[in-house]
């Protein structure tokens, strides 16, 4: 009778969620690369030059995640706190703001309240990745105070420090590139009804000039642009053929933007795909949003730029300079008594002349001698309010997203100074009357009370993902279903995950990722016939999904019959270059992978010249690789050399993982099963494997493997002692409980394995292996009835399950024979 055969498969499946890709994936913020990387790397850590960079330059930023490593290591906590502080230092500034520019005091602390409480920035706070948009308007508006500084006596030390300001602004988010031309706006509304001249305000307006236009250049010229083409998704409106849709539609973000921020109900982590529609015909009621709030918007710069002049902003110290003498001339002393009418316009020119000296002495401090005809606090709040959305508004040339809200952060500081400016004018008009201001004063804690209400629970979606991504569901029903489902697959929710996927693509068909993770939830529940299709369909929708390739071949793997296809499909994926990846550091991974998958493959059809030169290939072409992956690759390289009795290259390629990873227990438990091999180094095998227990005796693995190398040398009871442990160090490894019922069954204590066996069944029911390994060692006790009932539950799941099959006939030949 032939020795019952035995099953230990090991289920791969790799993950397809890409969370925190901004820092934990990001060699440039956890020290993987040296600091001067930072000028080398956009954003995410991305290459500039990589075909898949974004081309978000922002070293400053990644810079301060550089810091909360060093201090906290990736201990959550430091990094929100650091972002609640830059948003209350955000805060204090603009009350600072609004008190060289708003004419009443008042009106800058409720712009000060309402710019904290916000819902609107909730995403830039709560959110690391904001971490850029914070710290952005920090710098920004320091460099406009610099400015304001600098307005008042003109040193060369304040222009310098708004210069640099200006410049941190930019190194931190692109769009702070406006914070120059907002400082010489300002500058050139200070001059407007004006007698006097500053006769240096020409050379600070010319150096801002050429400081702006060289930091352009640099930015557009001198750095690398982003070479990554955005999908349809990330901004449909761009991607559309109809001119008149791409404009409309454009021409609407701004005011869907501002809806945001006069009423922020309806938030999301994602704008893109259809969240936005597109506007495809004039008599969309949307136009008439949109002409009303371009209508508004120049209205509210028209009266408040002093461009225009009115009888009520004359200045009446002219005109009492040309007309008292001619009243004189005419024979009278004053205009009291000409043609005997009664005129007080000597008051009522005081009065003006006081009210404008100390509007304009809030903002632009002037010469005594000089008065403004035009309070230009609107002007200077709309500006803060358009032109750091400007360089994403899509208006002047096309960004990767629709809307996004933690661009607002900024813009809403000039959204905040016009309440502002608002509430302080109505507030000194009523200020005669108590009744009047207590309920300006209600009026306003009822908008923050709701505010505050609004952005406790936004912050609560912040807390998990799923919250997250279930409270966009409204907003953008594809793409929050489409990371919901990979969020649930993640938590072993699998029909959950299952239903959100499905219906994320009914929304949205030809989403590659929600293929892909309706593929991963399928072959986590061992459906490999199904998650074959959905991974074929990602693959079909981006043929540069190089994960798609990897989980594609595993899958088809397990399929059992269709080996040459899944080497064919694992070639294809290890070989892929990853143009436009947006996620180089992923795509490398999934090659790396890929290349593991294919040498074990062909080790295991027996192309071991074949598997060779494989893993040289990955050597070669991967050179992008962390030193424990090449450390791998060398490992299995050495490996199959030693199979091929290829000694002494074998054991150099050993001793190059060693090099790589001295500390790596794992590497000399390698080493060690590579001399095991040859038969004369059996005890210096074994001495490399007790180094690896000593290096790192909490190591599962390492007891598990030597263990192996005990059972070749029928070494059964110090191999059982080993099995035992590293069972106790892994208690939910399938594998390692399952080897425990190995180590008994070859010490003939079969009770007690069939008691390991089904311990294993009850981690992994679904697993066809698992019952078979049960069925095994009951047909061995003799329990043939309940080992054939192990093997067609095993056949249930797995139908081209061989060793079952095998083992089944056996106990049918059997009966046959006994019948």
């Amino acid at each position: 009778m032939n020795p019952v055969k035995l099953s230990r498969i090991a289920l791969l499946v790799v993950d397809s969620t890409n969370r925190g890709r901004a820092i934990l994936a990001n060699g440039d913020v956890t020290a993987a690369r040296p600091l001067s990387h930072l000028l080398r790397n956009d954003f995410w850590g991305t290459p500039l030059l990589d075909s898949g960079s974004h081309g978000s330059w922002r070293p400053l930023s990644v810079l301060s995640f550089r810091m909360n490593f060093l201090v906290g290591g990736l201990n959550p906590v430091g990094y929100h706190l650091v972002n609640v502080l830059l948003h209350c230092l955000a805060t204090g500034l603009v009350v600072l703001v609004g008190h060289t520019l708003l004419p009443f005091r008042v009106g800058s602390l409720a712009a000060g309240l309402l710019f904290a409480a916000h819902p609107i920035h909730t995403e830039a706070v709560a959110g690391l990745v904001g971490r850029a948009d914070v710290v952005a308007c920090v710098c920004y508006l320091l460099a406009y105070l610099a400015y304001r500084r600098h307005m008042l006596s003109r040193e060369w030390g304040s222009l310098a420090l708004t210069i640099v300001l200006a410049l941190g602004a930019l190194l931190c988010k692109e769009t702070a590139i406006t914070a120059l031309l907002l400082c010489g706006l300002c500058d050139v509304m200070s001059a407007i009804n004006r007698e006097n001249t500053d006769k240096h305000r020409l050379r600070s307006l010319s150096i801002l000039s050429v400081t702006l236009l060289c930091a352009l250049y640099c930015r557009l010229s001198v750095l690398p642009r982003p070479s990554a083409a955005f999908s349809v998704a990330d901004n449909p409106s761009a991607h559309d053929s109809c001119i008149w849709t791409r404009f409309l539609t454009f021409m609407y973000l701004p005011v869907a933007n501002f809806q945001l921020l006069l009423w922020p109900q309806d938030l999301s982590f994602d704008w893109g795909m259809e969240a936005v529609p597109r506007i495809t015909t004039l008599w969309d009621a949307r136009n008439i949003l949109s002409i009303g709030f371009y209508g508004s918007l120049i209205a509210v710069l028209w009266r408040s730029s002093g461009l225009r002049r009115s009888t009520s902003s004359m200045d009446f110290a002219e005109v009492a300079n040309i007309s008292l003498p001619l009243l004189r001339h005419l024979g009278g002393n004053s205009c009291h008594t000409w043609l005997r009418l009664t005129c007080d316009c000597h008051s009522h020119h005081h009065h003006q002349v006081s009210e404008h000296a100390r509007s304009a002495s809030s903002y632009y401090p002037a010469p005594k001698s000089s008065a403004s005809s035009a309070s230009p606090a609107a002007f200077v709040s709309v500006a803060f309010l358009v032109l750091p959305f400007l360089p994403a508004s899509n208006l002047l040339f096309y960004v990767g997203f629709v809307m996004a809200e933690r661009v607002l952060y900024l813009p809403s500081v000039g959204y905040c100074l016009l309440l502002g400016h608002g509430f302080g004018s109505v507030w000194q008009r009523v200020h005669g009357s108590r009744r009047s201001r207590i309920l300006l004063l209600c009026g306003l804690g009822l908008l923050l009370g709701v505010h505050c209400l609004r952005t406790v629970r936004r912050n609560l979606d912040w807390r998990d993902e799923e919250q997250l991504f279930r409270s966009a569901i409204s907003v953008n029903p594809p793409k929050a279903l489409g990371n919901l489902g990979s969020v649930l697959s993640a938590q072993g929710r699998y029909q959950e995950a299952e239903r959100a996927l499905t219906t994320a693509l009914r929304h949205r068909p030809t989403m590659a990722d929600a293929h892909f993770n309706l593929g991963v939830v399928h072959q986590r529940q061992l459906n490999f016939s199904s998650a074959v299709s959905c991974y074929r369909r990602a693959i079909e929708l981006r043929p540069q999904l190089a994960v798609a390739y990897l989980n594609l071949g595993i899958s088809l793997m397990s399929l059992g019959d269709h080996r040459q296809e899944a080497i064919s499909v694992l070639r294809t994926g290890a070989r892929l270059d990853g143009h436009g990846v947006r996620d180089r550091g992923a795509h490398e991974e999934a090659r790396y992978t890929c290349y593991l998958q294919l040498s074990g493959l062909l080790r295991s059809e027996g192309h071991l010249q074949e598997a060779a030169s494989m893993l040289k290939e990955s050597l070669d072409v991967l050179t992008s690789l962390p030193q424990k992956h090449r450390a791998m690759l060398h490992l299995r390289l050495g490996e199959i050399h030693a199979e091929m009795q290829h000694w002494n290259e074998a054991e150099y390629q050993q001793r190059l993982a060693m090099e790589l990873q001295p500390q790596q227990g794992a590497v000399y438990v390698t080493f060690g099963q590579t001399l095991a091999r040859n038969g004369s180094r059996l005890a210096e095998a074994e001495m490399w494997f007790k180094r690896a227990l000593q290096l790192a005796p909490l190591e599962a693995s390492s007891h598990h493997h030597y263990a192996d190398f005990l059972e070749q040398q029928e070494r059964y009871q110090e191999a059982l002692s080993l099995r035992l442990r590293a069972a106790a160090l892994a208690p939910h490894d399938y594998v390692l409980q399952s080897s425990v019922a190995d180590a008994l069954r070859l010490l003939n204590r079969l009770v007690e394995a069939e008691l390991w066996y089904r311990k294993a069944v009850n981690m992994q029911p679904l697993a066809a292996h698992a019952h078979a390994n049960l069925g095994a060692i009951l047909q061995m006790r003799g329990l043939r009835k309940e080992a054939a009932e192990c093997y067609y539950r095993a056949l249930e799941l797995q139908p081209g399950h061989a060793i079952s099959r095998a083992n089944l006939d056996k106990i049918n030949q059997h009966w046959d024979t006994k019948t």
